[in-house]
């Protein structure tokens, strides 16, 4: 799907005035948040609006870090490999050191989904 840029809203998680804004204005049938900390600030925030997860909106946070199975809504995540990030990282560093000419290059790492209630799968 193409990004709506106009759906892309930047704001505090935690403030509830800031979220009741938004959902007032967008009515989002969901959101996807910048990384797992932010998802499990609005989680609580739309909670204390008197939100139900994921029955009224559906939340999805990006690290799978480890609290992430733990919010009173376990979370939907995109994993991200830190280890396997930062060997890339190193190996690609170490490689430019030795090769300072050599071609700029895209490396790509598989960061599975993991799906947990907060999106409404999983039995939610």
């Amino acid at each position: 799907m193409p990004v709506v840029q106009a759906h892309v809203q930047r704001l505090a998680p935690d403030s509830q005035e800031q979220v009741q804004t938004l959902l007032h204005s967008a009515t989002p049938d969901g959101i996807v948040c910048a990384n797992d900390r932010t998802a499990g600030q609005l989680m609580h925030s739309l909670m204390q609006l008197g939100h139900r997860v994921p029955q009224d909106i559906r939340i999805v946070g990006i690290d799978d870090i480890a609290y992430a199975s733990l919010l009173p809504v376990p979370l939907t995540t995109l994993h991200q490999p830190a280890r396997e990030i930062g060997q890339a990282a190193m190996s690609a560093m170490l490689d430019r050191l030795a090769r300072p000419d050599m071609p700029v290059r895209d490396i790509l790492l598989e960061c599975p989904l993991i799906v947990r209630k907060s999106c409404g799968g999983l039995n939610a």
